[in-house]
This record gives structure tokens, sequence and C-alpha cells, in this order.
């Protein structure tokens, strides 16, 4: 498939790249919609569940009632709520308020299309459908982005008291590079994805800067990284834990990108519950 894949884009970039550009970017913003594990999404069932509403686009949110400090989880791209079944049990054993909302496109909620940009948007219409905004945020790659690109926006007026930030790249490239060098996609498709990018979006790839976007987060946060995420370089990691004031690195071995295993959620949870006090 990928091959197939590999040979349109290039094929369509050599004579035409904008329209290569064009297929490429509906890829990136079309995620799919990948069916939850049966054996990790049995926390979900205990959860008070509901909705709400987002410009007609009905969203799926979830809640485990706790007498401590508010937590919210937020998926990343093709992910869902059920990505947090490790991080549930920590967090309800240590007596956390728990929040969850699965993304446009994703889990239960509808909408074919996806990028940071409507997260943050679906973020500011949940917590007005909530009335607050839970105090910790924890997002993993996509929602780590969103997180942190809603908390330096100052047309967003909630605002959390501590942001996690796990596996998020440095830059928007890094995501449009791993995505090239999966479907074999050259330098002509990348070009015809930018074109598209900011066509659709008004933005270039170097605009979306999370290096950058950390210096205008005024709340501490926690940086949870593998070493050896082939998705967003650690690299990007280090520069954003030197840019952002207040900030812990914390990072791992043998993780990837999706940060699994038992060692992520002690980290996180032993950080939120020092910060509570």
């Amino acid at each position: 498939m990928m091959g197939g894949l590999r040979r349109l884009l290039n094929g369509t970039a050599r004579v035409y790249r904008r329209g290569a550009g064009k297929m490429a970017y509906y890829l990136l913003t079309t995620p799919r919609r990948l069916a939850d594990d049966p054996g990790t999404d049995e926390f979900l069932k205990e959860a008070t569940q509901g909705t709400f509403d987002h410009n007609g686009q009905v969203l799926h949110c979830f809640h485990w009632p706790g007498d401590g400090p508010s937590v919210l989880l937020l998926h990343g791209w093709e992910s869902s709520t059920a990505r947090w079944f490790a991080m549930y049990e920590p967090l309800k054993k240590a007596g956390f308020d728990i929040y969850a909302i699965d993304a446009p496109a994703h889990g239960r909620s509808e909408g074919k299309k996806f990028n940071v940009f409507m997260y943050c948007e679906v973020l500011n219409t949940y917590f007005n459908h909530l009335g607050f905004a839970p105090d910790y945020w924890v997002g993993h790659s996509g929602g780590g982005m969103a997180a942190i690109y809603y908390a330096c926006k100052e047309e967003y007026t909630f605002a959390p008291k501590q942001i996690v930030s796990m596996a998020v790249p440095g830059e928007l490239e890094n995501f449009i590079d791993k995505f090239c060098e999966i479907v074999g996609a050259n330098d002509r498709v990348k070009y015809g994805i930018e074109h598209q990018f900011h066509r659709q979006l008004d933005h270039r790839f170097s605009d979306i800067d999370f290096t950058e976007f950390v210096k205008k987060v005024e709340v501490p946060g926690l940086i949870v990284h593998d070493e050896e995420d082939d998705v967003a370089p650690i690299a990007g990691a280090r520069r954003m834990h030197a840019n952002w004031r207040g900030s812990t690195l914390a990072t791992t071995v043998g993780s990837g990108h999706s940060l699994t295993g038992d060692l992520v959620p002690a980290i996180v949870v032993e950080y939120l519950l020092k910060s509570k006090h």
C-alpha cells in the first residue's frame, strides 16, 4: 500500500506538485478512526460520559469523579481517550478528578477533519461547557501541542495550573518529515503540502514552533520525552525545556513516541501530586 501511495504522490509531484500536496494534506488532516482495544478500554465504562456541541459537531467527553484536583487528558493524532488506560488507575488511586475528550474525528466524536487549531477551538468550547478549566492538562503529542498552543494564545481565556507535555514535537515540521519518510514522499511533495497548509490555515510550517510557543506559557510544566522518539526528536524537547520558564524535563529510554509502559504514568502522577501541595 505504501509503495502505491509513494508512486502516486511522487509521480503526481513531477507534473503538479501542488496537486500532490493537496492529496498528502488530505491524508495528514483526515485521521484514520482506529477501533478501541477491548483489552484497554474497560476503564471507559466507569466514566460518566456525555457530549457537547462545537459548531454543529457532536464531541464525546468523559468524567471520572474524584475528591482531588482536576486533570484533563488530551490524546494525540489517530488515538482516543482509550490511550489513557495506563494513566487512569494511578490517577484514580491518587484521588484526582479526571476529565477527557475525544478530539474531532477521533474515538466517539463526530467529524472527519482534524488539526491542532481545531483542537484548541474545541477545548475552548469544552471549557465553556464545563464552566471551568481543569487544574492540570496532560497532553500526548497532538494533545500536548493543543494544550501548549491554547495556553500561549491571548484569545483563549481559560488556563491550567500546570501542563504535562508528553512527546510533543519541537516543531510541526518534525511530523511532516516523518510522514514523508513513512510514505516515501520526496521534497516536491513536501513543498506541495506546505503550500496547501498555508492556503488552508494561513500558516507556514516554520510558524508552528513549540520551542518558541512555550516562551509565552505562563504556567509551569513537565516535559516527558523518550530519548529514542523517532517522530519528535528529543532535541526539540530539550529546547522546549530551555525556553519554558518553570519547566521540568523527564526523559525515558525505550518508551518510544507513544511513551508506553508503567514508568511514564508514575512520573506524571508523582509530578502532579507534588504540584498540588
